[in-house]
């Protein structure tokens, strides 16, 4: 019996989070918090963690960004994960424990990940925001901020300033393992890019000689 309800309540979790991510840029929507489930799970399965808890909290990280009541969109996240798993019937203490992951998947208030499901969602978090998927990602962010591609307050200083960083920072070693590739094709896309617009900028000087 309790296997049969699990699926159901699961169910339910995501017909929330759905309505919830209708509201979300599309950097941060519901197809985000699908690929961070499936990371999450990925990771939980090679750190031997707890699949279910990290499933709900992957589902669930985003869903404050919008509307945020709370000092941050994790913060406002968790709280609403809170009552969505309480009126889905999930127990005490899964709901603990996603309320602790999802408040520091973001450094923004200063949480740190200290149990291993907490470490595995945020590192299942920023593994979205790096290789072609974080590339397109990062592009569709900066259509709704409306950030040039380079210059100041543009693509690349996120890039450099934030996504960077995220390597420094990983809890896993599997997710270490994941992210280097990835990372690695956005270097690479960067120095392409620059490469290209020197030839430009060599190819309009010379034209004007």
């Amino acid at each position: 019996m309790e296997n049969e309800e699990i699926p159901d309540q699961l169910q339910q979790v995501i017909r929330v989070a759905q309505g919830f991510y209708s509201r979300k840029d599309r950097a941060h929507d519901f197809e985000h918090a699908l690929r961070v489930r499936e990371w999450g799970k990925k990771l939980a399965l090679e750190e031997g963690a707890d699949g279910t808890v990290i499933e709900l909290a992957a589902l669930l990280h985003d869903i404050g960004r919008s509307g945020t009541v709370e000092k941050t969109h994790a913060e406002s996240s968790a709280s609403l994960a809170v009552n969505i798993l309480h009126k889905t019937g999930y127990a005490e203490d899964i709901i603990l424990r996603v309320k602790e992951a999802i408040v520091s998947h973001s450094r923004e208030a200063g949480h740190e990940p200290n149990t291993l499901e907490a470490k595995i969602l945020y590192d299942a978090d920023k593994l979205d925001f790096v290789g072609a998927i974080g590339l397109g990602r990062l592009f569709t962010l900066a259509g709704v901020e409306g950030w040039p591609l380079v210059g100041e307050n543009s693509c690349e200083t996120f890039y450099q300033e934030k996504i960077c960083g995220y390597q420094k920072h990983l809890f896993t070693k599997a997710a270490m393992v994941y992210f280097e590739p990835m990372f690695l094709y956005m270097e690479e896309f960067w120095q392409e890019l620059h490469t290209e617009r020197l030839k430009i900028s060599l190819s309009g000087q010379a034209s004007s000689v």
